[in-house]
């Protein structure tokens, strides 16, 4: 019983938004693009895991949720996915990681080796039993006593050589499937109606991470941001508002709803709210009621009267 789907993660829609309005020699452009690309290889990985989970189907009850960060004690932790059985709860810390990966033991370690370069990288294993930890103690603050266990998924087929034994599965997310139908449960500690409240209770007490807006969470100068309302055919930046419609000049595409990725761009790097003076600036429209009528129909929330007035999500 799947109980949360996956989505993109705001973290990852709101580095899209900052990479086409950031200038390319700005000083944290190459960070920038760097944490973008790994968030997109992370999220493909969590998808190519999703396909395969989709595989499972037990005879016995079972609830699945994706993509969950609860909050213990004033911390948060995130999982990548989290299956509740009969018997136990898996917690799955899924990896897109190429190259060559070796595992050591004592101390802890991940070595990628790419293209002859080798680097220790942040321990799967670490992260997954910090999870675990809170898990288990969430878990009794609700009064459930029930064993939380790990799996690592690797997306890609790596060339992987675990040098010493670990108590952590480290698997190819094609495989866990398997794993888990050979890992029988055993017990029942959880029917199938505590299966389903504690996957709802999951649900209701996620709290996704909101890093917006990104000029304040990256230290970045909003003078820094790089206005205009961007074609969504030739990505050409500074389409003009003519006769109702948002016109390109470069590939001559026109329409009428151009202007909606330009205010998720807002919220995403900007601000919480704008206003029609910021609206106006940001999107290139010269007058003020144009840009009152379009800031209506956009479905966003207007507070405030007159001057004062501006509007939220």
């Amino acid at each position: 019983m799947l109980l949360k789907k996956r989505s993109e993660p705001l973290s990852l829609l709101g580095l899209k938004s900052l990479i086409n309005r950031l200038p390319t020699n700005h000083e944290q452009y190459s960070k920038i693009e760097e944490d973008l690309r790994k968030r997109k290889a992370g999220f493909g990985g969590e998808l190519n895991f999703d396909k395969h989970i989709n595989e499972f189907r037990p005879n016995y009850p079972f609830g699945l949720i994706h993509d969950i960060c609860l909050l213990y004690n004033g911390i948060y932790f995130q999982m990548d996915s989290v299956l509740i059985q009969p018997d136990k709860i898996i917690i799955f810390e899924i990896k897109n990681l190429g190259g060559k990966l070796t595992v050591k033991a004592s101390p802890t370690q991940f070595i990628q080796e790419i293209k002859g370069e080798r680097k220790i990288i942040q321990s799967p294993i670490i992260e997954l039993e910090r999870k675990m930890i809170f898990m288990d103690r969430w878990s009794k603050e609700r009064g459930l006593d029930v064993p939380i266990k790990g799996m690592i998924g690797l997306a890609y087929t790596n060339e992987l050589f675990i040098e010493e034994e670990i108590n952590t599965d480290i698997l190819f997310t094609h495989e866990i499937p398997i794993r888990l139908y050979n890992m029988a449960a055993t017990d029942e500690i959880l029917s199938r109606n505590n299966i389903r409240n504690i996957a709802r209770d999951i649900v209701d007490s996620h709290q996704e991470y909101n890093p917006f807006p990104l000029t304040k969470t990256l230290n970045i100068a909003k003078e820094d941001i790089i206005p205009g309302v961007i074609c969504p055919e030739c990505k050409l930046n500074g389409m003009k508002w003519f006769q109702k419609k948002w016109r390109c000049h470069g590939c001559t595409y026109q329409a009428a709803d151009c202007h909606l990725p330009l205010i998720d761009d807002w919220f995403y790097i900007m601000d919480s709210g704008i206003t029609n003076r910021q609206f106006r600036s940001f999107s290139g429209i010269q007058n003020q009621d144009v840009a009152k009528r379009i800031l209506k129909k956009t479905g966003l929330v207007m507070k405030g009267r007159r001057r004062t007035a501006f509007y939220i999500r």
